[in-house]
């Protein structure tokens, strides 16, 4: 892996898969791309600023891997991407940004989010007009579709939405002492239907003379997609607020205590 230039990096924007990061990094020029492990990064130009992008990988196993792989350390980490929602006011494109993350399994073990980057991601999803709420985000390790689940989890964490990053990436910035914030748009809320597992997907696939309702599950997960697809392209304005008012105004990259 290549060194950069800087002793240090002034941001790091983490994602997990490249459809999320996809809309952002159309907005940037890349300067340059190395990958390491399983992860891919970038270092990137826009209007003056140059960071880092990460695509880390879906899991919190590879996005602690990604975070402890950076070459140089950030000033801040962002973790950018897609969640599900847990709470029944939660809805379809809701922009939910941590105040606090917590893995699902450990509830007792939460980490707060750097208040004044909470407090800076909510004025740029204010500038782009979005709807958005600061909450607790859960992580887990295998997806939870089923509304009865993810009630469940709900009850148990507090959470207002689930990944399978925030707090991973999390508790690697602790360990650098940078400070560190997600922002999570909602692909799917609790009236979205249960989806069918990768297994079921390629049994479908294999035989495709199914019955109905599996062809009706093989549909909503088509639905799912093109929701994914939508929700993802409310990220980027945000994401690109910040790197203005950063590049303008020096905000909010400052050691954590």
């Amino acid at each position: 892996m290549e060194p950069m230039n800087r002793e240090n990096a002034d941001l790091c924007i983490v994602f997990p898969m490249g459809m999320e990061a996809h809309p952002f990094l159309r907005r940037v020029q890349v300067l340059r791309r190395w990958k390491n492990g399983g992860a891919t990064y970038r270092e990137v130009f826009f209007e003056g600023s140059v960071f880092m992008t990460v695509r880390c990988g879906v899991g919190p196993a590879k996005a602690s891997a990604a975070v402890r792989n950076l070459d140089r350390r950030p000033r801040a980490i962002i973790n950018a991407g897609t969640a599900g929602g847990l709470a029944q006011d939660v809805k379809f494109s809701e922009l939910v940004i941590s105040c606090e993350t917590l893995f699902g399994h450990e509830p007792s073990r939460v980490l707060a989010s750097s208040a004044l980057l909470v407090q800076t991601v909510a004025a740029a999803c204010c500038s782009a007009g979005l709807n958005h709420r600061i909450g607790r985000i859960a992580t887990v390790k295998t997806p939870v579709f089923a509304r009865e689940e993810r009630e469940q989890l709900h009850c148990l964490t507090g959470a207002q939405a689930v990944d399978m990053e925030s707090h991973a990436i999390s508790e690697e910035a602790r360990k650098l002492g940078v400070p560190f914030v997600s922002v999570r748009v909602i692909s799917d809320d609790l009236n979205s239907p249960s989806l069918p597992t990768s297994r079921d997907l390629k049994n479908m696939l294999r035989n495709p003379l199914t019955a109905p309702s599996e062809l009706k599950r093989f549909v909503q997960w088509k639905r799912f997609l093109l929701n994914f697809r939508k929700a993802v392209q409310t990220l980027h304005p945000v994401l690109v607020d910040l790197v203005r008012k950063h590049q303008k105004e020096n905000l909010f990259f400052e050691s954590q205590a």
